[in-house]
């Protein structure tokens, strides 16, 4: 049929999904388990050592998440799309999105409106598209500067991976500020949650158009060979 992806080719757009999905799930928890720990300290004194090691310690783990974890699972989404187009799949790319500032992407895309039960192999890719949006702006922004908020700067790499610049300026000092950065964390865990659904909701329409059998076995392959990242499901603390 025009506009779907044989069952054939599908196998490799539903890895490719379904090891996003395992792999983003963790990433979720272990953003909702750093949101925890940065709501159980107090502004309190700015150079009390103990509460700034520990906002270190958050941000650290945080660049984790981002870079080791999320980088991943972004990637992933972006080759799922990849192959669907490659298969012949009619997508429904949202330009809007790509052209939107990342501080008005957060609202846009918690209040995107997507068939509530998606049947077609378009609608699951859609749902694909919206968790990798939600994904590449958690990554390449919230994280960031909550990152930027705790601890005074903002990862160089964050700042100028985009542009590709091998020796980067220096990043300017940013003021502590815990209110600013529980927004941007809350944030980061509205849009990984989204990402999650998105992204099981994909798997399990894409996985229809296939035998049942194929779809367990290749469930199994990636529950064995999803990557989560180095330092397992959780931070440590």
């Amino acid at each position: 049929m025009a506009g779907q992806v044989s069952e054939k080719e599908l196998w490799t757009v539903l890895m490719q999904a379904m090891l996003a999905q395992k792999n983003l799930r963790p990433q979720r928890d272990r953003l909702l388990q750093l949101r925890r720990r940065l709501e159980q300290l107090s502004p309190g004194d700015a150079d009390h050592a103990d509460r700034n090691m520990e906002l270190a310690r958050v941000a650290a783990d945080l660049f984790k998440v981002c870079y080791s974890g999320l980088g991943a699972g972004s990637r992933l989404l972006g080759s799922c799309i990849e192959l669907a187009a490659k298969g012949g799949a009619r997508l429904a790319i949202n330009r809007a999105f790509a052209a939107m500032p990342d501080e008005q992407l957060h609202d846009a895309l918690v209040a995107q409106r997507l068939p509530a039960r998606p049947t077609t192999q378009a609608e699951a890719f859609s749902r694909v598209e919206a968790a990798f949006n939600a994904v590449k702006v958690t990554e390449d922004h919230h994280i960031p500067r909550c990152i930027e908020h705790l601890v005074g700067q903002r990862p160089v790499y964050m700042v100028h991976g985009k542009n590709g610049l091998e020796k980067p300026a220096p990043v300017a000092a940013t003021p502590v500020n815990l209110d600013k950065a529980r927004d941007y964390l809350d944030r980061a865990c509205t849009l990984a949650d989204l990402a999650v659904k998105h992204i099981d909701l994909a798997v399990l329409v894409i996985s229809s158009f296939m035998d049942p059998k194929e779809v367990a076995s290749l469930s199994e392959f990636t529950d064995e060979s999803a990557y989560i990242s180095e330092d397992g499901h959780y931070p440590s603390g």
